[in-house]
């Protein structure tokens, strides 16, 4: 597969490794499918260009079916009608007069949202995210999907600047084959939608019941958190059964533009541009396909990093969209529930170090303890617990043989710091995912490092193990676990053990004066992280997309 361009290429789709751990491993993935072109991956965007050579029509051996055009308003739909059945991208360009004029349709569709006279061009953003999920491979052009052998969907429910809610849901409910007054019947219902829109404010009552509808078909949503730099879960991100995808650096941390919060199921990368050398090219965007045209199509291009900086959950999103479009191509009979569940765990653990700001800024990296949520938060280490930055980081092999084995094993370390002497609790919190529980597990001590003989009474099969260390260092355990239709998965793990725990005697050390001590510094908050949104104009279109949706 060709996964090579200029700089780092797509980093994000190859295996993880010390400088780009939340890479998805997509060709291990590939080893089993590379998506089953009965799959059907709905991109809910601005529309595609047909005649980008890294897509094209199915009659003509691309990824793209016919699709539809859901955009009623012409001005907004930029094609000179209403909904029709070609979902062309005719681009999404304003000009300095509409982005300037008060009261205009388009006031405010300028690159900074202030109202400045300055033309705003295409985004090509749908051909971006279609792309991203089923680009061709092996034709040494452009850049790959990371599920070729799948089929897209194009509805066109974005235009310029912004898309209503009646065409969003109604662009929803048609990709999952459900009826919609004065549209023809889909005759290619989707199993994935991918949307890489939003607006602000919590799940509204009508984009819960068309998520819930949706998802009684069998449908499985994906949905951008959005990109306000740390703020609340966009809305359809935040509904409930939507898996909510947060954005990650090419380090494993949230990218400082990503939102974050509880309603986030999984996270993927996003792109980010925090150089080892001042003034050097954008080392880590996403590569996705584009146009060269600044307002109507002219020569197809894909985004090559240096010129282009293509960043933002807009491009994390169709990345879950396509690696459950994998998954379900692996096991057509899986639920929408079963396939969040392989995605969320099979993802692999966030990093807690290992992060910088770049040359320019030697800030300490914080962690992502924020619960307010409404302002910046920048760069940060995601917790591992679930609550802010989703299950995980995408692994796109795990998740794939997650629904061939039919379990996933995992180990919990119930005790927070093992240490020598003292009892090390660990527990069996295995997932079934083909399989409807777990039922049996083993337990095998792999290497004691020295440290440990064996586990504590001898135990291997119960959902509990435990042992006993008689100094500091490392031990290594393997489980295995058995869903009741006789899936099977191993995992190992590493435990680091520390030295025994000092004891300080009552009132040690005490002078008798007051209570002193100093306070701990504080983290400090990385707003900035190089993303000036002024700058990037990919990740502004992205962003507005998401704030500026009118119903």
């Amino acid at each position: 597969q060709r996964l090579n361009g200029p700089d780092s290429g797509q980093w994000y789709l190859r295996p993880p490794d010390g400088t780009t751990p939340s890479a998805i491993d997509i060709e291990a993935a590939w080893l089993r499918t590379t998506g089953s072109s009965s799959v059907v991956v709905a991109v809910l965007d601005t529309g595609v260009r047909f005649d980008h050579p890294d897509l094209g029509r199915v009659a003509s051996g691309g990824p793209l079916l016919p699709g539809y055009d859901m955009v009623t308003d012409a001005d907004v739909g930029n094609d000179g009608d209403g909904r029709d059945a070609d979902p062309s991208d005719p681009g999404d360009w304003t000009s300095a007069t509409e982005n300037s004029t008060p009261g205009g349709k388009f006031y405010k569709c300028d690159p900074a949202g202030t109202g400045s006279a300055v033309a705003s061009g295409s985004s090509w953003h749908g051909t971006s995210t279609a792309s991203l999920v089923a680009a061709a491979a092996n034709n040494a052009t452009g850049m790959a999907g990371a599920a070729p052998g799948t089929r897209v969907l194009p509805v066109r429910v974005l235009g310029k600047c912004f898309g209503s809610d009646s065409d969003i849901l109604a662009g929803m409910r048609w990709a999952a084959g459900i009826p919609v007054s004065g549209v023809p019947a889909n005759p290619n219902p989707a199993r994935v939608i991918n949307l890489s829109l939003g607006g602000t404010g919590v799940c509204s009552a009508a984009y819960q019941a068309a998520v819930d509808e949706i998802t009684a078909r069998g449908v499985l949503i994906v949905a951008a958190a959005g990109n306000s730099a740390g703020g609340p879960v966009s809305e359809p991100a935040n509904c409930r059964g939507v898996v909510g995808v947060l954005a990650l650096r090419h380090a494993g941390t949230k990218v400082g533009f990503s939102d974050l919060g509880a309603q986030i199921g999984l996270a993927a990368p996003g792109g980010n541009c925090i150089n080892t050398a001042r003034g050097s090219p954008c080392l880590y965007p996403i590569l996705a396909a584009t146009n060269t045209g600044s307002q109507g199509p002219v020569a197809s291009a894909w985004t090559n990093g240096s010129s282009d900086i293509t960043v933002g959950t807009s491009f994390s999103s169709p990345l879950v969209a396509a690696v459950a479009g994998l998954v379900f191509s692996q096991n057509p009979a899986l639920t929408p529930a079963k396939a969040r569940a392989a995605l969320q765990a099979a993802a692999r653990p966030f990093p807690t170090t290992g992060a910088d700001n770049g040359a320019d800024d030697t800030t300490t990296v914080p962690s992502c303890t924020r619960l307010d949520l409404t302002g910046p938060s920048g760069q940060c280490y995601c917790p591992n617990d679930g609550t802010l930055c989703g299950a995980g980081m995408l692994d796109a092999g795990a998740s794939v043989n997650a629904v061939v084995t039919g379990v996933v094993a995992k180990i919990s370390v119930l005790t927070a710091s093992p240490a020598a002497g003292a009892a090390v609790l660990l527990r069996n919190v295995s997932v079934p995912i083909v399989d409807d529980r777990i039922v049996g597990q083993a337990w095998t001590l792999v290497s004691g490092g020295g440290i440990v003989t064996q586990l504590d009474g001898g135990l291997s099969t119960g959902s509990d193990a435990s042992f006993t260390p008689t100094a500091a260092g490392t031990v290594r355990l393997r489980l295995t676990a058995t869903g009741d239709r006789g899936g099977q998965a191993t995992v190992e793990q590493s435990i680091s053990v520390g030295p025994a725990a000092v004891v300080t005697p009552p009132n040690a050390g005490s002078t008798g004066g007051g209570g002193g001590g100093g306070g701990a510094a504080s983290w400090a908050w990385v707003a900035g992280v190089g993303l000036a949104a002024a700058l990037l104009q990919a990740l502004r279109r992205s962003r507005l997309k998401a704030s500026r949706r009118r119903a």
